[in-house]
């Protein structure tokens, strides 16, 4: 945002003064530029808006002095941000005018300078910088905050006219992968959801779709959870299961601007229960495979994590030394020596000094073995 003060501190400027008292008069924001070169009896004084830093020289009141008091006094009207004269046919403000431009906070300034359309023209670069630095920021703003959940909110409830305090998603596979299977699957389902809602007083609607050849189903309440994980958790996986064969993940209970996470959490939770042969999985049983998940799914922790793993297997390739594989056999032992050394079918005291390597190239040197694992465990977490 451009201010009054910002237009003040501009090198065009010799020297640019109040020419009379108005209060808070550098904080008014500055959103255009405009200039004043015609009588106020024209009718163009309509053009002029609120928000705009206008220059002037008053030179049609030369002969005529009235003409700059009622002037200034319909630009003060029209609420511009601020007005700048250069002394050349008014070198003192009427009383009038000051009464008005105290009363209605718009100030009035006399400048010496540069040609008027220099100065125009270097504001002119200052608001296009600041709207140029505006979109900037919306977009980093984007970039930082990928979902925004009043967004996230109106999309569930266009989707499937959610509007309940919390939500609880699933991600189903058909055993079948033909679309009349995935067709009649979901029936099956929305009947599932139906009674489970109908036992539940706190659920406040049950909604189906299609999706990338699965079925992605919704289970919003009225009020969040009393605990951590919701008591009727169990019993959404026990209704899933009644719909037949399938494979099924399930997503915590989270607030409804959150959903997208939810969602996030059903595929995960779809992903491991393929992955292991099971029917259906609850993001809730997790543990570390919830960790897992959610630390391959976030680039910052991933850029971090292979910025440890790149250091050790620089120096490996410098000198043909096996860090990397020590380090992760320390983390997958839980910092275990005796348990990395049967791992890596060497001598205990060939690992300790292994670590101590490590701890030089990762530049903790002063850390313990116990410290190191967990450093080490969050590594090669994902």
């Amino acid at each position: 945002m451009i201010t009054v003060g910002d237009v003040l501190n501009m090198r065009a400027f010799d020297r640019i003064w109040l020419a009379a008292p108005c209060a808070e008069a550098a904080g008014r924001e500055v959103v255009g530029v405009g200039t004043l070169d015609h009588e106020p009896f024209t009718g163009a004084y309509d053009l002029f808006s609120a928000g705009e830093f206008v220059f002037t020289t008053l030179g049609f009141a030369g002969l005529h002095p009235d003409l700059a008091e009622e002037a200034l006094l319909q630009l003060i009207e029209r609420d511009v941000a601020a007005v700048a004269v250069k002394p050349v046919a008014l070198k003192e403000l009427p009383p009038r005018v000051a009464e008005v431009s105290a009363a209605r906070g718009v100030p009035v300034f006399f400048y010496e300078g540069r040609y008027m359309e220099r100065v125009i023209a270097d504001l002119m670069n200052l608001l296009d910088d600041d709207a140029a630095e505006w979109e900037r920021n919306h977009l980093i703003d984007l970039i930082l905050a990928p979902s925004d959940e009043q967004a996230v909110r109106s999309t569930f409830f266009t989707i499937a006219g959610v509007t309940g305090a919390t939500i609880q998603a699933m991600a189903i596979r058909a055993v079948t992968e033909d679309d009349a299977s995935l067709r009649a699957l979901q029936r099956v389902v929305e009947g599932v959801l139906d009674g489970y809602g109908e036992r539940w007083d706190d659920v406040e609607r049950t909604f189906v779709c299609r999706y990338r050849g699965m079925l992605l189903g919704f289970v919003s309440f009225k009020r969040p959870p009393l605990r951590a994980i919701a008591i009727s958790d169990a019993d959404l996986a026990k209704c899933i299961a009644t719909a037949g064969p399938l494979v099924c993940g399930i997503s915590q209970e989270v607030p409804l601007g959150e959903g997208d996470i939810a969602v996030r959490q059903a595929l995960a939770a779809l992903r491991t229960a393929e992955k292991e042969g099971r029917d259906i999985v609850r993001w809730t049983t997790l543990r570390f495979d919830a960790f897992r998940t959610a630390a391959a799914a976030d680039r910052l922790y991933a850029r971090s994590a292979d910025l440890m793993r790149s250091l050790l297997s620089d120096y490996d390739a410098d000198h043909d030394g096996d860090l990397g594989a020590t380090a992760r056999a320390f983390a997958c032992a839980y910092g275990e020596v005796s348990r990395t050394a049967e791992a890596l079918f060497q001598h205990p005291n060939t690992v300790r000094y292994r670590l101590k390597k490590i701890k030089d190239v990762l530049a903790v040197p002063e850390a313990t073995d116990r410290e190191l694992a967990a450093l080490l465990q969050l590594t090669y977490l994902a």
